[in-house]
């Protein structure tokens, strides 16, 4: 699955329940962009586990960033500034 987010937020859910984040898609720099990934159903700070910073993220990583770790609550993010972040996830039972 591939969910995209468009604009910046907090707390913006990828996944209700178990997953394994796969990837990042980094569409677009931005100014003092940032990237929080959290095991959590609701939280976007909360348990992070995925924490990426800097003005250009998208030339810095190629636009994708491999992840491959399981969420076992689910997965929420905060995007400050950043725009245009999917997110290559599967849901899993744990």
């Amino acid at each position: 699955m591939i969910t995209w987010l468009p604009t910046a937020g907090a707390n913006q859910v990828v996944a209700t329940g178990p997953a394994i984040l796969k990837r990042i898609i980094i569409g677009r720099d931005v100014a003092n962009g940032a990237i929080e990934v959290s095991n959590s159903k609701t939280d976007g700070d909360g348990n992070i586990l995925v924490d990426l910073a800097g003005s250009t993220l998208m030339t810095s990583c190629g636009g994708f960033v491999e992840v491959g770790d399981v969420f076992d609550v689910g997965i929420t993010v905060d995007l400050t500034n950043q725009t245009m972040v999917g997110f290559v996830w599967e849901p899993t039972v744990i």
